[in-house]
């Protein structure tokens, strides 16, 4: 287990994207350091404080590497955890991209030209499902149903400003 300080999960972040060997990586890595994601990208009701969308994605990735994983490549298993929630940061203080957070995520992916498959895609997009329609959609998607459950596992937990010890990742 490892408690994580700012700076060591903005480190981490890097080294994991670093993992993803697909063109346009080293855009997206330059985007979320340009962006504010790794510093005041707040994620609503969980992790409202400064670093909150890096510390939720870490969390979001962590419970999924804490999952059953077989059968899914470790790097899908990174860009889908660390950037579901990649259109809630903003660079220049705006949001990239037009919609909800999942289709400004995938947005500024193109933008970067790192190039999704339809799964990948699809668990982003789908990321919360609200409707019998989206649920029977993510049966589909292993990879979509085990995002929502680390989404779910991380937005349950109580922030309340403290540090979140890491234990997959």
């Amino acid at each position: 287990m490892t408690m994580m300080t700012p700076d060591v999960a903005k480190e981490k972040i890097v080294s994991l994207l670093g993992e993803v060997k697909r063109d346009g990586i080293d855009n997206l890595i330059k985007f979320v350091q340009e962006s504010d994601y790794l510093t005041d990208a707040t994620c609503y009701s969980h992790h409202k404080g400064r670093y909150g969308l890096m510390f939720h994605s870490l969390e979001v990735l962590d419970a999924m590497l804490g999952s059953d994983t077989e059968g899914f490549a470790r790097e899908s298993i990174i860009l889908v955890g660390l950037c579901h929630d990649l259109g809630k940061a903003r660079k220049n203080r705006r949001h990239v991209g037009r919609g909800h957070h999942p289709q400004r995520s995938l947005y500024i992916l193109r933008q970067c030209g790192v190039k999704l498959s339809d799964l990948e895609r699809d668990a982003i997009r789908y990321h919360h499902p609200k409707t019998v329609k989206a649920y029977a959609s993510a049966l589909g998607n292993p990879l979509q149903l085990l995002l929502h459950k680390g989404d779910c596992i991380s937005t349950g937990m109580d922030k309340a400003g403290s540090s979140y010890v890491f234990n997959n990742i």
